[in-house]
């Protein structure tokens, strides 16, 4: 990733997270997303409960009151099958299409010639046989309002019928249907759909038929029975909803073939390919659908008797018409809450950052160095303590300010005495170069020799300004106090340093390795061993040195070496190498773990391992820095 895409993302981030935004717009911006989100949000959800609230009443009311039509529509229908059973009751009608059959019977098994001999005795025995049956009938037209006709037939399909509303033209045609449909119902009355139909007045209407067989008293079939009724009940059950509702209704029959549309659109239609009305199934339900390019609410109900469904449509946007009206309300209450909040939170976050604003001019005040001024407290609230806080900020300063003028005195003070300490390592350091030249004079080399070491390592240690050295450095002066310690006990060392090659440059803390194998020498030298291996190992892991010594001396028992480990975990203990301490000028392993944690860290310093009589191994843990 580019540093320009990196300053683009930084810009970014900051424009996010407004940090260069005062902070009375802050608050504002703060008061706007509280306002602007909750409010129109109450305002939809509200709409929406509202909105859905009416759907869901209006559903309920029209499936009650389909239901209540599904009801009136069965009984309607029995009316209609109870004056088809009639027949069966009324020996007259039963006796008369007995007469009828045997007329025809014997009309057929005649020979022409003879029927037409005797045509004026047969016609006044048909007329008589009509009579009768076409009197019966007069009854069961006005049984029942609805009614538009009732058609008698004989076996032979010959109709028997008398006016009221008229007659229909299509009697003969539409018989074999009737005796088919009514033979496949076994017993039991058909029901046949809304039919378009021309009376004898070439009127047209629009009625629906119930058909039953009519039976002898052996159960013989001798005829059937056609009652034709008006769907002018239809309109009346139907009229007073589709005005409330400004909707629509439908009834369908088995077939999906429409008994009554109340708009006369789809009178008589088959509605099976009607893509909105697919999901009529079942015994009731609704569900929205689209027709005609609106959103149209769609309930029905499933007659159990008839297999017929009442199917109600009423548009939604009927539904939602105050639904709208009060979402104008709502919007126009919410915009006008949004305004005035808006105005009120303008108001207040200017109100409320008066105070900080005149602690931030303080402030800058103090940044362009007049310390004198002072926020005048008048609140407990958190911007009063802050000002009080900020004033104490300022005697703190001014305090502090004094103080440090006096400890610059002081200090340069310090600095004097220190080069005047300077003065006598300078002055050990000339006599011990003189003391080597006087012994090289004399050829005493070895005393030359211990002579330049000690200078050598005198010089490591006072060398000013150099807290850090090369690990080369560090150990030419753990070779050069080896060497010195070689002369004190000839023989009895051996140092080994692992390859190190690609280390030499890895700065380390001055005086880090020497003290740690002085403490070796002093507190591990075991008489019982002819020589002391001390060894050096080197482990990188990732970023991290670790530097391992180890000696093959005494050791340390359990108790010793806790001891130890606690006054490395705690500085304010006395250390276990106080004595070698002291004897090697103060500096020990206390003093160099100190110093790594001091420097680097807590997760850096020495580690300890012991063994009584096999050795012990100091681990130096600190980060590689070249």
């Amino acid at each position: 990733m580019s540093f320009l895409t990196l300053s683009r993302l930084e810009r970014l981030r900051s424009a996010l997270t407004l940090a260069h935004v005062r902070m009375e717009w802050k608050l504002i911006l703060v008061f706007l997303v509280l306002i602007l989100i909750p409010i129109p949000l109450l305002g939809y959800v509200s709409y929406r409960h509202y909105a859905d609230s009416i759907q869901n009443n209006t559903t309920v009311y029209v499936t009650e009151v389909s239901n209540e039509m599904v009801k009136r529509l069965d009984d309607y229908i029995d009316d209609m099958k109870r004056i088809s059973t009639i027949p069966a009751y009324v020996e007259d009608i039963k006796d008369n299409l007995e007469l009828s059959n045997d007329f025809y019977e014997k009309a057929y098994r005649e020979p022409p010639e003879l029927i037409a001999g005797s045509a004026g005795t047969l016609d006044e025995l048909s007329l008589n046989i009509r009579q009768k049956i076409e009197s019966s009938i007069n009854f069961l037209n006005n049984i029942k309002e609805d009614t538009k006709s009732v058609y008698l037939f004989d076996k032979y399909g010959n109709p028997y019928y008398r006016y009221k509303n008229g007659f229909r033209q299509d009697i003969k045609e539409r018989y074999p249907y009737w005796k088919s449909a009514v033979q496949d119902s076994k017993g039991l009355p058909a029901l046949i759909g809304t039919e378009q139909v021309v009376n004898n007045s070439n009127a047209r209407n629009y009625v629906f038929s119930v058909i039953r067989e009519v039976f002898n008293d052996s159960y013989e079939a001798i005829g059937l029975i056609v009652v034709d009724a008006n769907i002018s009940f239809f309109e009346r059950i139907v009229q007073d909803l589709d005005k409330a509702t400004h909707g629509s209704t439908l009834i369908l029959d088995q077939y999906e073939n429409v008994v009554y549309d109340s708009n006369k659109t789809f009178m008589t239609h088959n509605m099976a390919n009607a893509g909105w009305l697919r999901n009529v199934d079942g015994r009731q339900g609704s569900y929205v659908a689209e027709v005609d390019g609106k959103q149209t609410l769609v309930i029905y109900s499933l007659s159990e008797q008839t297999q017929w469904h009442v199917v109600i449509t009423v548009p939604v946007s009927e539904l939602t018409k105050d639904v709208a009206r009060n979402r104008n309300l709502t919007i126009a209450v919410t915009l006008l809450a949004v305004v005035t909040a808006l105005i009120i939170s303008v108001l207040l976050s200017f109100v409320l950052t008066r105070s900080l604003r005149i602690l931030v001019n303080l402030m800058r005040q103090v940044q362009h160095g007049h310390l004198d001024v002072k926020y005048p407290v008048k609140y407990k609230d958190e911007i009063g303590r802050l000002g009080n806080q900020f004033n104490r900020m300022l005697e703190r300063i001014k305090q502090l300010l004094a103080e440090n003028v006096s400890i610059g005195e002081r200090k340069r003070e310090a600095e004097l005495a220190a080069l005047q300490t300077q003065i006598n390592p300078h002055f050990i350091y000339n006599t011990l170069e003189s003391i080597r030249m006087t012994a090289e004079i004399n050829d005493d080399s070895e005393v030359a020799d211990m002579t330049q070491i000690l200078g050598k390592l005198l010089r490591y240690g006072i060398t000013m300004g150099r807290d850090f050295v090369r690990l080369e450095q560090e150990l030419d002066h753990l070779r050069n106090y080896m060497k010195l310690q070689d002369y004190r006990y000839p023989g009895k060392f051996r140092l080994s340093i692992a390859p190190h090659a690609e280390l030499k440059s890895v700065k380390l803390l001055k005086l880090t390795l020497q003290p740690i194998v002085e403490n070796a020498i002093f507190h591990g030298l075991d008489g019982t061993k002819p020589v002391m291996e001390l060894a050096l190992t080197f482990t990188v892991t990732g970023n991290e040195l670790r530097i391992t010594i180890c000696d093959s001396g005494a050791g340390m028992d359990e108790a010793t070496l806790g001891r130890l480990r606690q006054s490395l975990l705690a500085p304010e203990a006395p250390a276990e190498d106080g004595a070698g301490a002291a004897r090697s000028g103060g500096i020990g392993l206390r003093n160099v773990n100190e110093r790594l944690k001091l420097y680097y860290g807590d997760g850096c310093g020495l580690e300890v391992d012991s063994e009584p009589g096999v050795g012990t191994q100091v681990h130096i843990r600190f980060p590689l820095q070249e």
